[in-house]
């Protein structure tokens, strides 16, 4: 446990309250149902009734890191490096810092979550984040973009053609599926506040939109951070975050955009 607080640069405060939890002979819930995308929800459900108070979330996240330690074999096999495997479960540590961002204090609160990457469905492979998925009962792989992404075209390139690499050897069945992003970075609407040469736009322009959400409110925690707090309240610290804010004032709205990924990407 803290081999791998380390390698994914666990906030030492977090870790050592984890060590103390992990530590206890007496904490062995079951864990095998949040390995299993078909059990997912039962065991979620199942694992809060068992660890009953957990303010901060820190028993959830033991119980989880222990989770993405037994699934380090299922990467080796699957021909995943342990670069791939560390910068994967590394979300846990990104997860607990946005909280503290968010709220002033670390927390977990993304297990609903983070059962994709310890069961093996969800891959970091540089910048960005590859999920197996089932679209219109056909494989097909969800873009993920993460909090710490460097949105740079080469970059972007170089995640692009590794994961291809990597899911086609690992995951035949998924070989060139389509590659499908449902994100408020592919939002129509940034155009009006953004600068041409913006790299969100760079970005968006790699997808084919095929339909925008005006009724989705993830990009209130992404772009504003903390999505408990009224419109009035949002920061503007940055130039995105004053003109949105400015424009949801004004009563205007902001979408989200489904898009597919283009036969060749990011260049």
């Amino acid at each position: 446990m803290k081999t791998l607080c380390q390698k994914i640069h666990m906030p030492e405060t977090v870790t050592q309250s984890l060590l103390l939890i992990h530590s206890d002979p007496a904490f062995q819930p079951d864990l095998q149902k949040l390995m299993e995308e078909k059990t997912w929800a039962d065991g979620l459900r199942e694992l809060k009734e068992t660890l009953g108070e957990d303010p901060k979330g820190f028993k959830e996240l033991c119980c989880q890191l222990r989770c993405a330690m037994m699934a380090k074999e299922t990467f080796h096999r699957l021909g995943f490096s342990e670069t791939i495997y560390y910068e994967t479960m590394a979300c846990f540590s990104r997860f607990v810092r946005e909280h503290y961002e968010s709220y002033g204090c670390y927390g977990f609160d993304r297990g609903f979550w983070t059962v994709r990457q310890i069961s093996c469905k969800l891959f970091r492979i540089g910048q960005l984040e590859y999920e197996l998925i089932s679209l219109d009962e056909k494989p097909a792989i969800s873009l993920h973009i993460p909090t710490d992404v460097r949105l740079e075209l080469p970059l972007l390139r170089q995640s692009y053609l590794d994961a291809r690499q990597h899911l086609n050897t690992a995951f035949p069945e998924y070989r060139d599926v389509p590659m499908v992003c449902d994100s408020w970075l592919l939002s129509p609407d940034l155009q009006q506040f953004l600068p041409e040469h913006s790299n969100i736009l760079a970005f968006q322009r790699s997808f084919r939109l095929i339909s925008a959400n005006p009724d989705a409110q993830g990009f209130i925690q992404w772009v504003f951070k903390n999505p408990k707090l009224s419109v009035e309240e949002y920061p503007e610290n940055t130039s995105l975050q004053r003109k949105l804010k400015a424009h949801l004032l004004q009563g205007g709205s902001f979408r989200s955009g489904l898009g597919i990924l283009i036969e060749d990407p990011f260049l």
